[in-house]
């Protein structure tokens, strides 16, 4: 499967003044997400794959090619701390693929600008997503761009790769997660698909004085008869107006509606309605296509209008996704170097591992002769050639260093039991043997997590001294 069936339709573009903001949370969800970036270290003079948590290098390139719950290397992607701009050539759609997908709503949370996460060419649904970026951030995390359905209609409308996207593709995606929908650019995008207005039911002639207090169905009905009622003289000097009008600022288009003619009306309008309104009102009026219109006016409109002040509601509690179900894990088993004793989700047999490696580790007595060193590069080879679980290099360079010291040994030897178990059935093997034709294929998915939660609690300084002492 190809791996570009999630993409970022447009340009990430941070502004200067948020790319603190968002490069800590992207640090933060590759962080406690799993993401790791995979270096090489010696170990009894054999060569080691280790892991490390990503950083920013000198250039502000954080570089990673690994997943810690995916247990898989791939090819080394990037995230520019300067630009905000992700690159991953080899994302794959299991669990490195879904903290990837998060990070590009992220982006285009905080993208100033067009750009929206779409999934085999068409806009994605981001509202599990942004749960899930909660459940990991323990913040709110909107997508504005999403609210202005007009902006969004014209971006994959002018984009030759998305022009499938249609306005039901928007409307049917949109979530109140997102943020307040504009309801105005809601409404333009409908009769723009339409190509007519949506005149009020009980339509009424209303002078200029009621513009401000008129409904946007009835201002848009007002602008329709003036365009109706120009007469042949008119038509090319008002046409003329209305190129201007569209491309003017608002404080421009206020001094236009101090005109006392048909054209200082339209300028009052053009202060409430889109630009984008007033242009379908003239289309239909001359009995033109809208898009062949607004095309001709320059495919692009000003957006500053005025709009009811809206109240301010209430925020519900966060709606989060916790990232252990996102990735389809039952339990945060794997999580232990995240576990402060209390916070995760721990299964009942993972509460006894815990338990049995505690009396297991009081019990074990350390050899007269004994290599810490190659015992640590044997554990460092298995894991990596049996279950795709490079070990911390944190943990490795630890475990180094204490050598002489008996827990760190009592650590390795009971690290050495958890791989061994199952040997003492197959007497007539080597270990290696037993431990490569038999045990490696036959433990349950469970006796692998429990290896990779050991050696994710290794890395656990606090809860690894409360539970060995060391």
């Amino acid at each position: 499967m190809a791996d570009d069936r999630y993409q970022l339709a447009g340009k990430v573009n941070v502004p200067a003044e948020k790319r603190d903001e968002i490069n800590r949370q992207v640090l933060k969800i590759m962080d406690k997400c799993g993401i790791r970036k995979t270096a090489e270290m010696e170990a009894a003079g054999k060569k080691a794959i280790v892991v490390s948590p990503v950083y920013p290098d000198e250039n502000g390139i954080v570089s990673f090619d690994y997943s810690i719950f995916e247990k898989k290397k791939r090819k080394i992607s990037t995230y520019d701390m300067n630009t905000c701009e992700l690159h991953t050539e080899d994302r794959g759609y299991d669990e490195f693929g879904v903290v990837m997908n998060i990070i590009m709503v992220l982006q285009e949370a905080y993208t100033d600008g067009g750009c929206y996460l779409v999934k085999s060419g068409k806009l994605c649904d981001a509202e599990a997503y942004l749960y899930l970026l909660q459940g990991v951030l323990g913040e709110r995390i909107r997508l504005p761009g999403r609210t202005r359905m007009w902006e969004m209609y014209l971006f994959f409308r002018n984009s030759e790769e998305y022009q499938d996207v249609t306005y039901l593709d928007l409307l049917y995606g949109y979530s109140r997660e997102y943020g307040e929908l504009d309801i105005e650019q809601m409404f333009v995008s409908l009769e723009a698909e339409r190509g007519e207005l949506i005149f009020p039911n009980n339509r009424r002639s209303f002078c200029r004085a009621e513009i401000n207090s008129a409904d946007s169905c009835c201002r848009a009905e007002y602008a329709y008869r003036i365009f109706c009622s120009m007469d042949e003289e008119e038509k090319g000097s008002i046409e003329t107006f209305l190129m201007e009008l569209l491309n003017s600022g608002f404080d421009k288009r206020k001094e236009l509606s101090l005109r006392q003619d048909k054209k200082g009306i339209l300028a009052e309008l053009s202060l409430y309605e889109p630009s984008a309104r007033l242009t379908l009102a003239y289309a239909q009026a001359i009995g033109k296509d809208f898009w062949e219109t607004w095309d001709s006016f320059g495919g692009r409109g000003y957006s500053d209008i005025l709009q009811e002040p809206r109240t301010e509601k209430k925020e519900k509690d966060l709606n989060i996704l916790p990232f252990y179900r996102a990735i389809q894990r039952e339990n945060e088993d794997e999580f232990l170097e995240f576990w402060d004793g209390h916070n995760l989700v721990l299964s009942q047999a993972m509460e006894k591992c815990i338990q049995g490696w505690k009396e297991q580790f009081d019990n074990i007595r350390i050899p007269s002769r004994f290599s810490a060193e190659h015992l640590l590069a044997d554990v460092i080879t298995r894991m990596e050639n049996g279950y795709c679980r490079y070990l911390d290099q944190a943990f490795v360079t630890e475990f180094l260093e204490h050598g002489d010291n008996p827990n760190y040994r009592k650590a390795l030897i009971l690290f050495r039991q958890l791989l061994d178990a199952g040997q003492e059935y197959f007497p007539e093997l080597t270990g290696s043997q037993a431990d490569m034709w038999i045990i490696r294929r036959s433990r349950g998915r469970f006796d692998r997590t429990a290896l990779s939660a050991f050696a994710s609690l290794m890395v656990n300084k606090k809860q690894r001294n409360k539970i060995f002492g060391f």
